[in-house]
């Protein structure tokens, strides 16, 4: 057994007691001196600016900062609600976060889809253990960057009772733990990233079209971490696990969020359901993209040559060829792909226009504006410049 895994085991077996209350062993071992969290003596509201109306309520730390950010997006239908929250302490080393919910999907026989591609508010994820999401997926996506370093990673099957958090009877629960390290501003800080992972039972249907088909809804309903500067994560946890039970939801505000899920489904008409006729409508729509984007292409390459030719016939019409005294087509050819006009006395002028002047100065004003005249209200005199011919 290696040096690395010594250390893993250690550190899982100090969050482990940490979390069944023996967590003055860790600090007594600590090579800091232990900096109790304060006192929670603040009330955080979270407020749903939408509806104007608090989301909910949580204690922190008197002399810490707290802030939260709530948006909607009934586009996503699979997860409209967007909550993220978090309370830090002065120098930002010490935090508490609430991050937002993690629902991912999954069809089996599997859609041509990529691992965590979005899918209306939902990750695209075949269904896996908790620790694997948690390595794998989550702290990548919630620490990504910063050069963290894994330390611990362990299940942790009593987190839902202590942080009181209910459980639904038929979906599987698995809860999971990962303990990271990395620096703030120089100085090493030690986190510890909390997840409980549902399940939902999985939902089979079959047609003559596809077969069956099962669908897997799972994901992280519940994630939190704990910060604190190294050594001082254990001795403070009881502290940081007060934080998270103090959460209370506004019942009217959970009534809220209920009505606008339903009106997203609504909105929709579906909760990702691979159904045949689904499949058979993304087929026909696939097919349909086809054809209207060979039919645009085929508009774009008869556009290319109707301009083409229109360019031909103004270029003979108004400059002609060198033999019959007037402009090269390879000048005028020239001018047009410069977007440019050429005058009678050899005067070049960006852009086209209905008429230009000039004075004797050797000002040019050119317009399209057929009832401009310059020389009203002005010194100068201004006449009418013919174009090249």
């Amino acid at each position: 057994m290696n040096k690395q895994t010594l250390c893993t085991i250690a550190i899982s077996c100090n969050i482990l007691l940490c979390l069944t209350g023996c967590s003055k062993t860790n600090a007594q071992s600590s090579s800091q001196p232990s900096r109790q969290v304060s006192p929670l003596a603040n009330t955080h509201q979270i407020m749903d600016q939408t509806f104007n109306t608090v989301a909910g309520v949580y204690n922190y730390p008197e002399g810490w900062q707290a802030q939260s950010k709530l948006v909607w997006n009934t586009n996503n239908y699979t997860q409209p609600l967007m909550l993220h929250s978090a309370a830090t302490s002065p120098d930002g080393t010490a935090a508490l976060e609430f991050f937002p919910i993690e629902q991912f999907v999954f069809l089996q026989p599997s859609l041509a889809h990529a691992p965590m591609e979005a899918m209306n508010g939902a990750f695209w994820l075949a269904p896996c253990s908790a620790s694997e999401a948690m390595a794998k997926y989550i702290v990548p996506k919630l620490r990504g960057k910063v050069a963290y370093q894994p330390v611990g990673l362990i299940q942790v099957p009593q987190l839902p009772s202590l942080i009181n958090y209910p459980t639904s009877s038929t979906n599987a629960t698995d809860a999971v733990c990962a303990r990271i390290s990395y620096q703030i501003n120089g100085q090493a800080v030690d986190e510890e990233i909390y997840g409980i992972l549902e399940t939902c039972p999985p939902n089979t249907s079959h047609s003559s079209y596809v077969g069956n088909c099962t669908q897997y809804n799972w994901g992280f309903s519940r994630l939190f971490s704990f910060r604190a500067p190294q050594g001082q994560l254990d001795p403070n946890r009881d502290a940081f696990f007060a934080m998270v039970r103090s959460f209370r939801p506004n019942p009217q505000w959970q009534a809220i969020r209920q009505q606008v899920q339903a009106l997203a489904n609504q909105k929709h008409g579906f909760r990702l359901e691979a159904t045949a006729q689904s499949i058979r409508n993304a087929t026909m729509l696939s097919r349909q993209i086809s054809a209207n984007n060979a039919q645009f292409y085929a508009n774009q390459a008869a556009r290319r040559d109707q301009e083409y030719a229109s360019d031909q016939m103004r270029l003979q019409a108004r400059y002609g060829t060198a033999d019959s005294g007037k402009m090269s087509q390879s000048e005028a050819f020239g001018d047009m792909m410069m977007g440019r006009e050429t005058l009678a006395d050899g005067k070049k002028i960006d852009g086209y226009h209905t008429n230009v002047w000039s004075d004797e100065q050797g000002n040019y004003l050119p317009s399209n504006d057929v009832n401009y005249n310059p020389n009203i209200n002005s010194s100068s005199t201004w006449t009418l410049s013919p174009k090249a011919q």
